[in-house]
């Protein structure tokens, strides 16, 4: 079962690829993931499977702004799912529409993100579904 500790650690590795520094995505992947790991993004809809395609879309994103995920709101793990809700921060390298919303380059904005993690007995995901909203509620003034 994975700790909330060793999620906040997940959490800690992604935000520091995602800021540039730290093992990089394909460690990333490697230290956190099994290696025919789905990793499915919605609203898009977009399914990564593997390592190639789970890299290339956070290198894709990571082209157009940084990511930070928050510390989580909540949290649930049992032996084989995990569960968390948690901010994320976007940070626009470059103009761009993200969730049917225009941003800026230079700008930030808010998402909520709730996102279900199946795990093997080896604690590595196998299946995380990722669900973003975007409200003007949540962004930070």
């Amino acid at each position: 079962m994975i700790s909330e500790q060793a999620y906040r650690q997940y959490i800690a590795d992604f935000n520091a690829c995602c800021a540039g520094r730290g093992m990089g995505f394909a460690a990333f992947f490697d230290k956190w993931y099994e290696p025919d790991a789905v990793f499915e993004y919605v609203p898009k809809a977009a399914i990564n499977r593997g390592k190639d395609e789970a890299v290339a879309f956070w290198e894709g994103v990571h082209a157009i702004m940084e990511e930070t995920i928050q510390p989580h709101l909540h949290f649930a793990a049992s032996g084989t799912t995990l569960a968390s809700e948690a901010p994320i921060d976007f940070l626009c390298k470059q103009d761009l529409e993200w969730v049917g919303v225009q941003h800026n380059a230079g700008t930030s904005f808010r998402l909520m993100m709730g996102a279900f993690y199946d795990v093997t007995p080896n604690d590595r995901f196998r299946y995380v579904r990722v669900y973003s909203v975007y409200h003007s509620h949540y962004q930070v003034e």
